[in-house]
Parts: structure tokens; sequence; C-alpha cells
């Protein structure tokens, strides 16, 4: 479906509307929206017939991009973002070049790697230490886990962070100046955006693989200094513990710690047993963290969260991909 007529961009290169001026020669745009701690990206494709972008247009790299989509009345705020690489092509049918930029907060300040130790602080504290120092500021409910060490080393203050947050079953993103954390059950409890029929697809794809499943998980960690011996286990039912146990060896200095790892790990290796992709006419609210709905797919049916999205304006008219796994439906009882 052609539906270029009811969609429209505005693109701003430091700060300046260029929609106008760039609309005859844009090929493609292309915005990939992901949900994890991973920048977000934004593609620009342009015919480049009288070699303006290779010359007087040609972008100043670290320049800033922001883009809006309007569809349907609704708009969608891509964010910011920065330019990373600009590549040029030539070939009988003419020049193109191709712009491609970064989620602005992920800029060359934010994967600067660095060591350092934090003593006897909450999750909370170390994010809003590494907040403070990349000028964001944390915002979410963060559960009260507090290890007595943690080490950076050698990392980015943001991989640290996701490291550290991800064994907890945290994940945050990057939006402007703050820095949000969920807990993946609230991430995954969130009520369907969408309900899709099969009708409402242009193509689907879902995997159901059960091979590298384990119905237990298991953690044990020795304190030498006060001489005791942590030990967690967690099933996905209490009443059978016979199946395949998954043996973690990370540090753990409490079962508060223990329970949120085991749990956690047994989600994450056994919560993408049902996983895909859906691709529909442009459609702003197939982001990633929303869940959708499909049915009239058999047992492949189900609520989905989306675990990234892609928006891509041609010629041909403005369409949605996504990525996504199966979730179950979770009370979060973190809070």
């Amino acid at each position: 479906m052609n539906n270029l007529n009811l969609v429209s961009f505005s693109l701003l290169y430091n700060g300046k509307d260029i929609s106008t001026d760039i609309s005859e020669n844009v090929i493609s745009i292309e915005y990939v929206d992901k949900l994890k701690t991973e920048a977000d990206e934004l593609s620009v494709n342009l015919e480049d017939a009288a070699r303006l972008w290779q010359n007087a247009w040609y972008p100043d790299k670290g320049a800033t991009l922001q883009l809006y989509i309007r569809f349907g009345g609704q708009q969608l705020n891509a964010g910011n973002f920065t330019i990373d690489e600009i590549e040029g092509n030539g070939s009988a049918t003419g020049d193109t070049v191709s712009i491609k930029a970064i989620g602005a907060t992920f800029k060359k300040s934010f994967r600067t790697r660095r060591s350092r130790a934090h003593e006897n602080k909450s999750l909370r504290e170390i994010a809003n230490t590494i907040a403070g120092d990349l000028g964001l500021k944390v915002q979410g409910n963060i559960i009260d886990v507090r290890p007595s060490r943690t080490h950076q080393y050698r990392e980015s203050s943001l991989h640290f962070l996701n490291r550290l947050a991800e064994q907890y079953g945290y994940f945050f993103s990057i939006r402007g100046d703050v820095l949000t954390f969920e807990h993946y059950k609230d991430i995954e409890g969130r009520a369907p955006s969408l309900t899709f029929g099969r009708s409402d697809l242009i193509s689907w794809r879902v995997k159901d693989n059960t091979m590298q499943t384990f119905t237990n998980t298991r953690i044990r960690y020795h304190l030498p200094k006060e001489k005791k011996v942590i030990s967690y286990g967690v099933s996905t039912d209490p009443s059978d513990y016979s199946g395949d146990t998954l043996e973690l060896h990370g540090r753990c200095e409490n079962q508060q710690q223990a329970q949120l790892m085991s749990e956690y790990a047994l989600h994450q290796n056994n919560g993408r047993m049902v996983q895909g992709e859906i691709e529909t006419v442009g459609n702003l609210l197939l982001i990633s963290g929303n869940t959708v709905r499909l049915q009239q797919l058999g047992k492949f049916s189900g609520v989905f969260l989306v675990d990234g999205a892609r928006h891509t304006i041609s010629r041909d008219g403005y369409k949605t991909s996504a990525s996504i796994y199966r979730v179950n439906t979770i009370t979060p009882n973190l809070q």
C-alpha cells in the first residue's frame, strides 16, 4: 500500500528545518528504535544529481538531526541524532549520498572507558553517580538492591551500568537528558497498545523454539569472610524440579540478590521461546517497549513485546517492521 500522501516528516539539521529543501531528493528515511541500552539510528538516503551533497551541502560530522514523523493525526518524535557517517555512491543511474546518525545522547563522551569501584552503593545510587557524570538525571522505580562492591574496569559507564542493572532484570533508555529505568516485569506486563489480525500485516514470521530452555535455575555463592553459602533456586513450575537446571556462578551476597538474579536468568533463557518479526503499513505506535496482540495466527497468536522497530519512509510509502517476542501477562511485584 502506497500511503506516501498520508505521511509527512520534519527533519531538522542543527535545529533548522530542511524538510522542504530536501523533499525532492529523498529516496528514503529510516528510523530504528531499540528497547535496550543501544543507540537509536537514523539513515537519510538522498539523490545527488546536482552534487550539492558532495560539495556545498556536505554535512558536518557531529552535526545534529531531529526527526518528526506525522501520520494518521499522530506525531512521533524520533529524537535527536548525531551524524556519524556520510557515504557517497555513483553509478550510471546517478549519484546518491547516505547520511547515518546515532542517538545524540550516545555521544563520544558517553563511550569513554574508565575504571573505578563503587563501595556499598545501591543500584540507584550508582545510577545517580554515573548519570551525574554524564549530565543526565535518573527516573524510574528501582528496588533497593545494594552490592557491597562493584567494579567498573576499562569499560564505558553506560556499558558498566547496563551490565550491573541487567543482572537484576533492569533496563534503561536515554531520551534527552533523562535516563529511565524499568524492570522487565513492568515492561512485559503492559497492556497491548495495538491489535493486529492477519489482514493487518504485510508479512509475519514467528518461530517457536523449545530446544534450549530450562525448567529450573540455581545459584550458589560462597562468602568466605562471613563463612556462609548463599543458595537459591527457582523453577518455572515449583512442583517440578525434574527438568534441566541452569547453574549460575555470579557473585551474590544475600537472598534478595540471589532471587533477582535467578529469576531473571531463567526468564532470559526461556523468555524468547516464541519470537519473530512483523511488517505493517506505517504505525507510529509500533515502537520498542510497547506490547502488541497478534490474533488469527493460530498457535502463533498472543501478546508480544516490541524489542525493536524500524520506520521507513520511501517513495513506495510508509512501512513499519518490528522484532517481537511473546510475553506472559505479569503483575509487577517489585514496587
